[in-house]
């Protein structure tokens, strides 16, 4: 599609995608680096906007360029000819830990493993889709989580991750999971205690775990195997391997749900 688009401009694909995304993402001002600053002060530990304003620059910039990709491939999609994929979708293994928390069977035909951050508001907006998807598909998928802070603008994300895992052995992450995204803007380790308590932990051992460091090396190692893969921002979804990135519309997600299920059918 992006070949012939390009051809009926006279353009190269390559010039062609090019000048679609300049034209379709909205640039970044120096407001929008403001307002962004402002919504998420909470969490920059006192850093002032001149410290972080560059690496938030670079993070919107980066979601609004996928964003762009996104439109301008259904916008071709519904103007071209219907497609066919003849051949496999390009696919990267991801491995699952026997630990990584899951919802759904092992053997769904369908796997969706999130590379995520409780601090980040993509990762929150996306928090809906995936109870909907959870809820169209049940049994045939399964979600896992894994860990990807972005310690660089997310100061408070790394204890996060590690008061995740501290509920985790209790066997309540997804009920403590639900209390991390909603308050994104108390993440320090006083609020993640409270949580544990209100979430029905054992809030002795919780502390001891958090405040000991417990799972800071999981948390770090679950870093380096994202990036070692491409992880570069979150949210990063991968449903059978195939890549999804971004707070992507429910649409994005069902259409990659409903191929890879047609096709473990055949």
């Amino acid at each position: 599609l992006v070949e012939q688009a390009a051809k009926a401009k006279g353009l190269t694909p390559a010039k062609y995608v090019e000048e679609e995304l300049s034209r379709r993402t909205k640039p970044v001002t120096d407001g929008d680096i403001a307002n962004f600053y402002i919504e998420n002060r909470g969490q920059m530990q006192g850093r002032s906007l001149e410290d972080v304003g560059g690496l938030i620059r670079r993070y919107l910039v980066d979601q609004r360029t996928n964003d762009a990709r996104t439109a301008m491939v259904a916008d071709l999609r519904k103007a071209g000819p219907p497609v066919r994929v003849l051949f496999d979708a390009p696919r990267i293994d991801v491995a699952i830990a026997p630990d990584d928390p899951t919802l759904g069977p092992a053997n769904a035909p369908v796997t969706l493993i999130e590379f995520s951050d409780f601090q980040c508001p993509f990762c929150q907006r996306v928090e809906p889709t995936l109870k909907q998807i959870r809820a169209k598909y049940g049994d045939r998928i399964q979600i896992v989580w894994k860990d990807f802070p972005l310690t660089q603008i997310h100061p408070q994300a790394f204890d996060a991750a590690q008061a995740g895992n501290c509920a985790r052995e209790q066997g309540k992450f997804w009920e403590y999971h639900e209390k991390l995204f909603p308050n994104q803007q108390a993440l320090q380790h006083e609020f993640l205690k409270r949580y544990a308590t209100e979430t029905g932990l054992d809030a002795a051992r919780f502390a001891t775990c958090l405040d000991g460091g417990k799972y800071q090396q999981r948390v770090q190692a679950a870093i380096e195997a994202g990036s070692r893969l491409g992880v570069s921002s979150t949210p990063t979804i991968y449903i059978n391997g195939r890549v999804v990135s971004g707070a992507q519309p429910l649409e994005v997600f069902t259409a990659v749900i409903d191929e890879e299920l047609a096709r473990t059918s055949r």
